[in-house]
């Protein structure tokens, strides 16, 4: 049996993957920043849409993470990470959720 917190945690994910899933079906949009809390830190997690095979083929995505401080700018000395240039899921959800995999290695490296 799921708990009250469980589905509120399930529903606040809902809304925050929203404009990922967007990618998916607006043509217009390229990439949606979506800013991320985690350990009392902040990251802004970037998804964006390409078309290696040209605007007729199927699009892929990748991710992008910046650490950012209160008033989203970047943080000189934070955590960074891009998406290997030969990595593209098919995907925006996919692509989102190995750039929060990417985050969770790269803080458990700073405990």
């Amino acid at each position: 049996m799921v708990d009250c917190f469980d589905r509120i945690a399930v529903q606040m994910t809902e809304i925050a993957l929203e404009p990922v899933k967007e990618l998916r079906t607006r043509s217009l949009l390229s990439a949606v920043t979506i800013r991320t809390p985690s350990g009392g830190r902040r990251y802004h997690i970037t998804i964006a849409k390409l078309f290696p095979a040209g605007e007729r083929s199927a699009p892929v995505y990748t991710w992008s993470i910046t650490e950012i401080d209160g008033q989203g700018r970047e943080v000189a000395d934070g955590i960074t990470a891009t998406c290997a240039e030969t990595v593209h899921y098919g995907d925006p959800e996919d692509a989102y959720w190995a750039a929060t995999d990417a985050l969770a290695q790269a803080t458990r490296a700073l405990r």
